[in-house]
């Protein structure tokens, strides 16, 4: 494919998003990095990311099967762009495929958005909280990660490239992504690498654990018997299988990542990729214990039944690949998905024995505030 590549600096890169309003299109913003990368008019689907398309742009969703319309034909493909504009520390460009289109500079104001919030939702909550503890004393799961939906509606509708400048402002060193197709929106600002590629090297994330953002938690969270138990599973888990695909792993120290509103342990593993691509490694490690549980079949058998609502894309594979198959794959969490005047918020908290019911909805609240403070 003969993409065409010209030099574009604009004052404001949304203005290329917001060029091809109403169609299909990705943005992906990856702050460790600085590299901003824009999709959009979709081409096609294709199978494999390869040489002839400049990056594609990669949606997993969280089960196989799609239960009811919200999520319906919405994720679980590799999808490649007839435009891209790219940006990072050393260039600002645009491909296009098929002619090269002006793009148009536009202002981009934050806005505050009203909006109303659906009841509370705790007496389901501790339902599903008190299944997994009767699952536990069966003895059929060490962790389930259990997740919300809360529903806001706004009359005036949602502002896409507003909260998108309040999640790259408020959530340095995470990952903001949206990916929009007909009228629904899905976006973040994800914390969490499921697998990273580049070259012969794989890097995963051990991200499970968290306190809030308080300066007593700040070391803490390191102390904490519950918390590294349940980080602990999660490192264990991706070892192992990174060890079924590669012949040597290196299991860094356990540290602290800082978030605006919360604190998580975080150990980064490391492998010597043979032949496998990102995709293929994606598939494999997918879900962690940090986003089903573990055993996972038995966690995600659980989940599957017992959640009142469809995860799609929330906690899901979702990343963008280059031409050489080297890319980044984060978990989307710390997303919502925008469906006209109804935004759908998502978020989860591992599980385990010693768990406390309304400790672990509380902490879900403060991991919603990463979209609500977007809003």
């Amino acid at each position: 494919m003969n993409y065409i590549k010209t030099n574009l600096i604009l004052n404001h890169p949304l203005s290329f998003w917001a060029n091809f309003e109403g169609g299909e299109r990705f943005f992906w913003y990856d702050s460790t990095q600085n590299q901003l990368i824009i999709g959009c008019e979709r081409l096609k689907a294709i199978e494999t990311p390869n040489a002839s398309y400049p990056y594609a742009f990669y949606t997993q969703t969280f089960f196989n099967q799609i239960k009811g319309k919200l999520w319906e034909d919405f994720g679980g493909e590799t999808l490649v762009f007839k435009h891209y504009f790219v940006k990072n520390n050393h260039e600002s460009y645009m491909l296009s495929v098929d002619g090269t289109p002006e793009i148009k500079e536009g202002k981009f104001p934050l806005i505050t958005h009203r909006v109303t919030e659906k009841s509370s939702d705790f007496g389901s909550w501790e339902r599903l909280f008190n299944k997994i503890q009767e699952n536990f004393a069966q003895h059929r799961s060490e962790k389930i990660v259990a997740s919300r939906e809360l529903e806001f509606t706004s009359d005036t509708g949602f502002n896409v490239e507003s909260i998108l400048q309040k999640l790259i402002t408020n959530n340095p060193g995470c990952f903001i992504f949206a990916y929009q197709k007909g009228e629904k929106i899905f976006l973040g600002a994800s914390p969490e690498i499921l697998v990273q590629k580049q070259e012969e090297k794989i890097l995963s994330f051990a991200l499970a654990g968290t306190m809030p953002r308080l300066p007593l938690n700040d070391t803490a969270l390191l102390h904490d018997s519950k918390n590294l138990h349940e980080h602990n599973i999660v490192v264990k888990k991706i070892r192992q299988s990174l060890l079924e695909r590669a012949k040597r792993v290196t299991v860094g120290q356990t540290g602290i990542m800082t978030l605006k509103n919360v604190y998580h342990l975080k150990t980064v593993l490391t492998a010597d990729n043979e032949d496998g691509s990102l995709i293929d490694w994606t598939k494999h490690l997918h879900p962690t214990p940090a986003l089903g549980g573990e055993p996972k079949e038995e966690a995600l058998n659980f989940l599957r039944k017992y959640e009142t609502y469809e995860r799609g894309l929330y906690a899901a594979p979702i990343g963008v690949i280059d031409a050489k198959g080297n890319g980044t794959i984060v978990v989307g969490i710390r997303s919502a998905l925008i469906d006209g005047n109804t935004l759908h918020a998502y978020a989860g908290c591992g599980i385990v024995p010693s768990s406390d019911c309304l400790d672990e909805f509380n902490e879900t609240k403060i991991k919603l505030k990463t979209i609500l403070e977007a809003l």
